[in-house]
């Protein structure tokens, strides 16, 4: 693989590693102090010191210009910190560091010098920083700057800085010395280079292989959350379609034995209030008995409607007409003078398979829902289109009424569930019954104070269509 094709240090690694650089060039600096200081003393070496001295003044001073533009850079929170400008630091840091040393080495007895070696340190260092090629070039400048100057020298082109009481006068012209520690000092130099580029590549490329893993373990561990979520949703609905199942069969039961006698209850109170009933206390009396039966009435067949639950009849139809036909209904009634109905529809929808009355049910029960939610004076905005995914004709209904609470929400579409003094709470779990026969989806949204927005979902394509084709 490629350097190109590796991950390099991200911005904050690269930048951490730089700061450690001005900190240990810190440590190098006191450390050259005490060397030569230490060789002078103990062992009577004489350096020049002068030149030795502007070296590490000239070091001291860039680093210090590098440690005053990173604490610029750690409080400039605005200020973009780029690959590019971090590798044009690291290669800048590197250069003059070799660049130094060169001097150093040379000012100190070149090839005498048992510190030559020292530039292996920076190769090492190098290779964690930059990538393959810049190190390679940083390598190859630095080794032909140390033997120009060390040929110059052998060829007194110019002066040879011997390290007086450490070395014989003579080694700096032994040629096969010479030739000995060039050869040994490249293969070192290189071979660094070479293994330590080698090593690091590798624990880049361990370090993007773990990457990729991490990113393939979290992508499968959220699609591994969505199917279990889905798995309980699934289980939940199994559960609620057995409970309303069994609630079914006994609400059927009992708004059957309730039907009859309220039918006679309410034809012998009419019977009373036409024929027997002179007195006007009774006849308010009677008119309270016949509307209260009426709505028991009314309780009853809503119980049935939720007991039967029968399979939709489904034909292609246009659904926007279905939607159209039963707003006319109610934007001329009564009870709806005050709201004020804002449709956003397109022109057409694509014709779809479903049961006209059972879905004009629906619509009624949610703008009849909306109206209430509003006490009768608000805006009802009614939008349809294709869902985003292109699976669903979606039709919403959304209202400026008071809103549902997070507890109710969770309950709304629970049988018997109701906020209103005289709701009987069946019409949205029949709602829902209906719109899950169809295939689709019912959805609600709501914020206390700021209105709620029910939304229904019918496929464009059935499975029978879909099986047929």
């Amino acid at each position: 693989m490629s350097e190109r094709g590796l991950f390099p240090p991200t911005e904050e690694e690269l930048l951490s590693r730089l700061n450690w650089f001005v900190k240990l060039r810190w440590l190098f600096l006191l450390g050259l102090a005490g060397v030569l200081f230490f060789a002078y003393k103990v062992f009577q070496i004489r350096f020049h010191i002068l030149s030795l001295a502007i070296i590490g003044s000239i070091v001291l001073i860039y680093n210090l210009g590098f440690f005053l533009l990173h604490n610029w850079i750690r409080k400039k929170p605005g200020f973009e910190i780029t690959q590019r400008r971090l590798r044009i630091e690291a290669n800048l840091q590197i250069g003059l560091d070799l660049l130094c040393l060169v001097f150093l080495i040379h000012y100190s007895g070149g090839i005498e010098n048992p510190f030559v070696f020292f530039f292996v340190f920076h190769m090492i260092l190098g290779s964690i920083l930059l990538t393959g090629r810049d190190i390679y070039y940083q390598a190859a400048g630095a080794t032909g700057i140390l033997f120009l100057l060390l040929g110059l020298s052998y060829f007194k082109k110019i002066n040879h800085y011997h390290m007086a009481g450490f070395a014989s006068d003579e080694l700096w012209t032994n040629v096969p010395y010479i030739w000995a520690g060039v050869v040994s000092f490249l293969a070192t130099i290189f071979m660094t280079v070479y293994m330590t580029n080698s090593i690091a590549r590798s624990l880049r490329k361990r370090e993007q292989e773990l990457f990729l893993t991490k990113t393939q373990l979290e992508k499968k561990s959220q699609e591994l959350e969505q199917a279990n979520q889905e798995l309980i949703k699934k289980q939940n609905l199994l559960i609620q379609s057995e409970k309303l199942a069994s609630l079914g069969k006994l609400s059927a039961g009992v708004a059957h034995e309730l039907n009859s006698p309220l039918t006679g209850i309410l034809s012998f109170s009419h019977f009373i209030k036409d024929h027997c009933a002179s007195d006007e206390q009774v006849q308010q009396d009677i008119a309270v008995v016949i509307r209260e039966t009426e709505r028991c009435k009314k309780i009853i067949k809503s119980l049935l409607d939720f007991a039967r639950q029968s399979q939709p009849e489904k034909k292609r139809d246009d659904i926007l007409k279905t939607l159209n036909k039963t707003l006319s209904l109610v934007e001329n009634h009564k009870d709806f003078k005050n709201i004020e109905f804002v449709k956003n529809l397109p022109e057409q929808l694509p014709m779809i398979l479903f049961d006209r009355d059972q879905i004009q049910q629906v619509f009624m029960n949610l703008i009849v829902n909306a109206q209430e939610a509003m006490a009768g004076k608000g805006t009802l905005r009614i939008n349809a289109g294709i869902s985003a995914d292109g699976n669903y004709i979606e039709i919403s209904f959304q209202d400026t009424g008071s809103g549902i609470s997070e507890e109710n929400l969770r309950k709304i579409f629970d049988p018997f569930f109701t906020t209103k003094e005289k709701g009987t709470g069946l019409g949205l779990s029949i709602s829902l019954g209906i719109i899950e026969n169809h295939a689709g989806k019912l959805d609600v949204q709501s914020e206390p104070g700021k209105g709620s927005t029910f939304t229904v979902k019918l496929p464009l394509k059935l499975k029978e269509e879909n099986g047929a084709s």
